[in-house]
């Protein structure tokens, strides 16, 4: 009877990760930088957090990872607490690092470009209170330098 418990427990957690996926979506709204030394680059970086559920999410942390042009460029993490309410959303700021080797990759990649929008990616986690089981997220999109816009893409898995 036990193994029974666990077997159904392990299902219905399977089938509520599957949910999470779709709850959540998460955007880089602005990238500011902050300081900066020789090895070390600092960026202040806001996420839009869109909660796609008819319930309130509350997130007491994050970690993610910024690709620039399908090159590795920042990660962050924080403990800031936030709430989307339902069916909402809400705005992160998160402080990121790169370092030299990033910067000089995206240096790299502006000649390469030549007029094409930039390509991010971005992918991490968010966690719930109370909860063991992150909330994994990855959204790609495009900032258009030239025109100063950005748009969003869809992320072919």
């Amino acid at each position: 009877m036990l193994m029974l418990l666990l077997f159904l427990s392990g299902l219905s957690a399977c089938a509520t990760l599957g949910q999470h996926e779709q709850r959540v979506k998460v955007t880089v709204t602005s990238m500011m930088p902050l300081e900066s030394t020789l090895m070390e680059q600092r960026y202040l970086i806001k996420l839009r957090i869109q909660n796609r559920s008819q319930k309130p999410l509350s997130i007491d942390g994050v970690s993610f990872d910024l690709e620039l042009n399908g090159k590795d460029f920042a990660s962050g993490v924080s403990n800031q607490q936030i709430t989307a309410t339902a069916y909402g959303e809400a705005l992160l700021e998160v402080k990121v690092s790169s370092t030299i080797f990033g910067v000089i990759r995206q240096i790299q990649s502006l000649q390469e470009l030549e007029g094409k929008p930039f390509q991010y990616q971005i992918s991490g986690n968010l966690s719930t209170p109370g909860s063991f089981i992150n909330l994994p997220f990855r959204e790609s999109g495009e900032i258009d330098l030239s025109a100063g816009s950005k748009k969003q893409a869809p992320l072919n898995p």
